[in-house]
């Protein structure tokens, strides 16, 4: 009788369990829906449509829906960060299948001993699902759902581009999401030019942005502690390099020597009145039917291209002669007390032109003033990036 009851439990678990074979080939597999197909997703994602000036090359600016990204397709994306990331948050992401039992396991022990959740067991790619598809709630309904997700994600798509989906819709600050913003906004590079330390600050930050973020705090006191602490994470995260054995021991040491120095970037574009009337005039009524005929919709997420009859060489000229002009005008009609001035400027964020070009504007100290016969040489210090000027 015990024989029978025992054969009857082992072949209801063995059905079972080819029932949740089965059933999840047929969520996975035959039935995925229309959510992780790759256009859903571009739309997620939060797919842009960039305006240009009348060159048709040179950006203007772009459209984008809700958060802002400067999409980065896997092969730009520099192999330290790819790395770094993997190190930081899932160091078995090129070999698992979607979730990670084992770090589950892990995780669900360190949570018990501690009486709270202290470490998670998500993989990347349940990261991905998580953000992607917007997990509700922390239920094990929800839970389940992500975990679905994250299977048909692996069943569809290379590793590579999972890790690219991921890589393009991290929180980083407002409403900038993936590496393309990180890299401008903390450090004002492209991707590919960014150092090891700094692709390990940005894969160390990626879970707790703010919190490493020195650009937002009230106080220099706080933007010290959030230096330090963002530090501290890179250095856990190449800690995890070079046990993973991803970067060898002197260069571990070398990094550890080095300071993160954060120069921040601009990641959106300073001609919004111009974008205003490029936004105006793509909301009339005859392109909106233009664009509605080639399915269009959403004209922020199309990612189609928007050339405009702005010609840069003729903007930038208006604008240089512009600054002159206002900066003589305001000299005629109010006269030069130097106090006053100089308090002024103290108070701008704008600092001149980055670049030294013909027609930049530029911020300067009279060295000293030169008189030889009827010429006047005024000497400027115009500070230790642009060097001398002179002034005739």
């Amino acid at each position: 009788m015990l024989k029978k009851i025992f054969l009857s439990l082992i072949t209801l678990g063995f059905l079972c369990c080819l029932g949740v074979v089965a059933g999840l080939y047929w969520l996975v597999v035959l039935h995925p829906g229309p959510e992780v197909e790759i256009g859903n997703i571009q739309k997620i994602l939060g797919k842009e449509s960039h305006v240009f000036y009348s060159d048709g090359t040179t950006k203007l600016g772009v459209f984008f829906d809700t958060n802002h990204r400067q999409y980065v397709a896997y092969n730009k994306i520099p192999s330290d960060f790819v790395n770094a990331l993997v190190a930081a948050e899932d160091s078995k992401f090129f070999a698992h299948f979607g979730f990670d039992p084992v770090g589950i396991t892990r995780a669900a022990i360190k949570n018990f001993q501690a009486g709270r959740v202290v470490q998670g067991g998500s993989t990347l790619t349940q990261q991905t699902a998580k953000n992607l598809f917007k997990r509700q709630g922390r239920s094990i309904e929800a839970k389940l759902k992500e975990l679905l997700y994250a299977l048909r994600l692996e069943y569809r798509y290379p590793k590579e581009k999972i890790f690219e989906f991921y890589a393009n819709q991290f929180y980083v600050s407002g409403n900038g999401h993936g590496l393309g913003v990180a890299a401008r906004y903390y450090f004002n590079k492209n991707p590919q030019n960014l150092t090891l330390i700094e692709c390990a600050f940005i894969a160390g930050s990626v879970k707790k942005p703010n919190a490493y973020n020195p650009f937002i705090k009230k106080t220099d006191e706080r933007t010290k502690v959030a230096i330090e602490e963002g530090k501290i994470r890179a250095n856990y995260v190449l800690r995890n390099m070079y046990e993973l054995e991803m970067i060898g021991l002197g260069r571990y040491r070398e990094e550890l020597q080095k300071e993160i120095v954060f120069n921040k970037g601009e990641v959106g574009y300073s001609l919004d009145y111009a974008m205003e009337m490029v936004k105006d005039a793509v909301s009339a009524p005859e392109v909106l039917e233009a664009l509605d005929i080639h399915g269009i919709s959403n004209i922020a997420t199309s990612g189609i291209r928007v050339i405009t009859t702005v010609e840069k060489k003729v903007q930038q000229y208006a604008l240089e002669k512009l600054r002159h002009e206002l900066s003589r005008i305001d000299i005629r009609l109010r006269g030069y007390k130097r106090d006053e001035v100089q308090k002024e400027l103290r108070a701008l964020n704008y600092k001149g032109d980055r670049l030294l070009r013909k027609g930049a504007f530029l911020f300067g100290v009279v060295d000293k003033i030169e008189y030889d016969k009827k010429k006047v040489n005024i000497k400027i210090s115009l500070g230790r990036k642009h060097g001398e000027g002179t002034i005739d």
